[in-house]
């Protein structure tokens, strides 16, 4: 058990530092682009960086979290993850094929969009397409994570120093963030490519078919959470204009590295509590426990350490009172993780037992709940309706998740 536990510590050390430069990588290029290009347009950044989150949910279909639970699930049957990764990728294909299409058509049909801006970026989608980081999670190979977010997100740090140089360049930094993606991920694609004899065209309609079929209900729940969680910056940009959802944008990178943290802890910790669950449920369980347990308390020492460190930063730096009374408002927001960490173990629980459609359902709901109350406390409360209405999504998602897994606990 102890050599166990020592493997489980090293995984998350390992995949953590990658996630660090992973998260630092912002923190290193926001004070740049916004010193350069202005708060404004930082603002245009964030919103259009949302909006190709949110179209990368359907490239990446169900391979987040069905695929790693897959590849996790047969990693001594080398041909059932080969045609798995077949599937996988001539779906991410046609979904790639079709997004583009449609931003395209759009950016030539709708007038006073920044299209610049929109089609430099649509480079991260691609680089979506090859993006191998769940099948890495998922035979648990997290130093080849490690090596993948480290070259590309250097890459992107230093194309955005060497060539940002002036307030019209904020168009290209999607645009680096894309194209380091994509030299990296398509790297170690084409290995894997090789390694598992794929062949995207061998896959018949059919297949494709039952493949959606199976997956598309974690796909809408993979969406409304994109939804919930990328939308407000829209709504702020639509309701209060480019400087508030610059200032958004802000607090919004410090969720991003409390919510990327949860994800390093969530990636290493599903594929040990599957592999545990299918030998001993009980254990499971224990395991689930402990682990979340730590989680929870160590993110709480860290959520208040950065909340106090926030404060100090603000009241230091000599700030016009309109853009320090918006930061000042954006720093609570870092307590929503907490909200957020109490859910893991339960959703843990909703994807081992195929509940697949009981959490497309919670997020479907979800994403209505934020759009609405939003927008309504955004209209009417400004930039703090906005920070309210996270807290209010949050527990929602979080208190239905619980109450739907409890009684699986108990099979």
């Amino acid at each position: 058990m102890k050599k166990i536990e020592f493997k489980e510590i090293q995984n998350y050390i390992i995949f953590g530092s990658g996630q660090f430069v992973n998260l630092l990588a912002p923190l290193l290029v926001a004070p740049y682009v916004i010193s350069v290009c202005g708060i404004e347009q930082w603002g245009k950044i964030g919103a259009a960086t949302s909006i190709f989150i949110i179209l990368e949910i359907f490239i990446d279909f169900g391979s987040k979290l069905l695929g790693v639970k897959e590849i996790s699930s047969n990693l001594e049957n080398k041909n059932r993850i080969s045609q798995y990764l077949n599937v996988t990728y001539a779906f991410r294909f046609i979904a790639l094929l079709f997004i583009i299409t449609c931003l395209i058509f759009i950016l030539v049909f709708i007038p006073n969009l920044d299209i610049n801006l929109y089609l430099f970026g649509s480079f991260l989608l691609m680089s979506q397409f090859f993006n191998p980081i769940w099948f890495y999670i998922g035979i648990e190979n997290f130093k080849q994570i490690n090596r993948l977010i480290i070259v590309s997100k250097a890459i992107y740090i230093l194309l955005v120093y060497l060539f940002v140089k002036q307030k019209s360049d904020y168009v290209y930094v999607i645009f680096f963030l894309g194209i380091g993606n994509t030299l990296v991920y398509s790297y170690y694609y084409f290995q894997i490519f090789k390694e598992y004899k794929m062949s995207l065209l061998s896959i018949s309609k059919k297949t494709l078919i039952d493949s959606v079929k199976r997956e598309y209900p974690i796909v809408v729940s993979n969406l409304s959470i994109a939804v919930y969680t990328n939308f407000p910056i829209l709504i702020i940009k639509y309701i209060l204009g480019d400087f508030y959802a610059g200032i958004y944008k802000i607090g919004d990178m410090f969720l991003s590295v409390l919510r990327s943290y949860l994800t390093v802890f969530f990636n290493v910790s599903f594929p040990k509590f599957c592999s545990i669950y299918f030998n001993n449920k009980k254990e499971a369980v224990s395991y689930l426990k402990k682990m979340n347990g730590a989680n929870i308390l160590f993110l709480t020492f860290v959520v208040i350490v950065l909340y106090l460190v926030s404060l100090f930063f603000i009241d230091e730096f000599n700030l016009e009172k309109k853009l320090m009374t918006s930061l000042l408002f954006c720093t609570p927001i870092l307590f929503v993780s907490l909200i957020v960490a109490l859910n893991i173990p339960f959703y843990q629980m909703l994807i081992l037992k195929n509940k697949q459609r009981k959490i497309a359902q919670i997020s479907f709901l979800g994403a209505l709940v934020m759009f609405f109350g939003c927008y309504f406390l955004t209209e009417n409360f400004s930039l703090q309706g906005s920070i309210i209405s996270l807290y209010i999504v949050e527990i929602f998602i979080t208190v239905s998740i619980i109450i739907s897994s409890l009684a699986l606990f108990k099979e």
